[in-house]
C-alpha cells in the first residue's frame, strides 16, 4: 500500500506541477508566471493519491461467452435495489432463535409485518414440499430436505422475489451442524429452482456458509465455491444476467477480505470458464 501510494503521488504530483509550468505562459503576476505555493502543490498530489488508493469495493467481471456478469460487492444487500435476494435458512425455516443481526432476520424484519406473517408466507410456499416430521426440543417442527427452496413474493413498492434456501441441519439445541457437503447440494439445488420455476432477474447473495452455519473454510473458498457452482450451471442453462455476491461491511472490516486478489480470481475464473 506505501508503494503504490508513493507511485501515486509521484504521478499526480508530476501531472500537477506540468500543468502548472504550461499556465505560467498564460497567466502572469507582476510581471512573472503565476505560480501557487508549492506546499498546495503537494497537498494536491496527496488529495489525489489518496483517492486513487481508495478500496475499490465492487469487482466485477463479464462471464466468457456468456451475456452474464459476476460481481463481488461490499455492501448491505438489502440496500441493493435491482434483483432477487437468495437467503440461506436452516432445514426447518425456523426463526424464532435468531438474533436481530442474521440475514434471515433482517430480511423478516424489514420485508414482513412480524413473525406471523412471516410464517404464513412460508407455510404457503412450502405447501407443496416434501419433509420430514421431526421433534427438537420437545416440539414437532417440519424438516425439509437441503436445497429445499421457499420463493417469496414481497412489496417494496413494487414485487421483488427472495430465495430462502435450505443449507443447513440443526441439532436438538437449535445450533447448525458444520457440514461443508450441505453448502454444495443446496446451491446446485438452487440454481435448478430457479432455472425450471425462476425469471431471469439478477440474483443477490450473501456469502453463504459463514456466520451461523459454521464452516471453517476461509471465507475466500465459500465466494469460490458459489461463483464455481453458478458457473456450472449457467453452462448448461442461463437463468439469469447477473450474480452479485455480497460481503457484508462489518465482516469485511473484521475479515480483512483482499479485493484485489478476489479480483484477479474472478477476472481467471470468468475468462477461462468452460461455456
Amino acid at each position: 500500500m506505501p508503494k503504490r501510494f508513493l507511485t501515486y503521488w509521484l504521478s499526480a504530483f508530476s501531472i500537477i506541477w506540468t500543468f502548472i509550468e504550461f499556465s505560467g505562459y498564460f497567466f502572469t503576476m507582476n510581471g512573472q508566471p503565476w505560480k501557487p505555493p508549492v506546499w498546495a502543490v503537494l497537498i494536491m498530489g496527496v488529495a489525489a493519491a489518496v483517492w486513487l488508493c481508495r478500496p475499490r469495493l465492487t469487482k466485477s467481471a463479464p462471464l466468457n461467452g456468456k451475456e452474464i456478469q459476476i460481481e463481488v460487492t461490499v455492501n448491505d444487500m438489502f440496500q441493493l435495489k435491482n434483483g432477487s435476494f437468495i437467503i440461506p435458512v436452516n432445514c426447518f425455516f425456523r426463526h424464532d432463535h435468531l438474533e436481530s443481526g442474521t440475514i434471515l432476520a433482517q430480511f423478516r424484519d424489514k420485508y414482513f409485518s412480524g413473525p406471523a406473517h412471516f410464517d404464513s408466507a412460508l407455510e404457503e410456499a412450502l405447501r407443496q414440499e416434501a419433509y420430514e416430521p421431526v421433534t427438537v426440543g420437545g416440539r414437532q417442527w417440519k424438516k425439509y430436505p437441503i436445497g429445499t427452496v421457499a420463493r417469496l413474493r414481497f412489496s417494496t413498492g413494487g414485487f421483488r422475489t427472495a430465495y430462502l434456501l435450505a443449507t443447513a441441519d440443526l441439532n436438538e439445541y437449535g445450533k447448525a451442524v458444520s457440514d461443508p457437503a450441505h453448502l454444495n447440494e443446496a446451491l446446485s439445488a438452487l440454481w435448478q429452482y430457479i432455472g425450471n420455476r425462476g425469471e431471469t432477474e439478477p440474483l443477490i447473495i450473501p456469502v453463504m456458509g459463514s456466520g451461523r452455519h459454521r464452516l471453517t473454510q476461509p471465507r475466500f473458498s465459500l465466494i469460490s465455491e458459489i461463483l464455481q457452482s453458478f458457473i456450472q450451471s449457467v453452462s448448461r442453462r442461463k437463468f439469469t444476467e447477473k450474480l452479485t455476491v455480497v460481503i457484508y461491511p462489518r465482516a469485511y472490516m473484521e475479515h480483512k477480505y483482499n479485493l484485489e486478489e478476489m479480483d484477479q480470481y474472478l477476472q481467471y475464473l470468468t475468462k477461462f470458464s468452460s461455456g
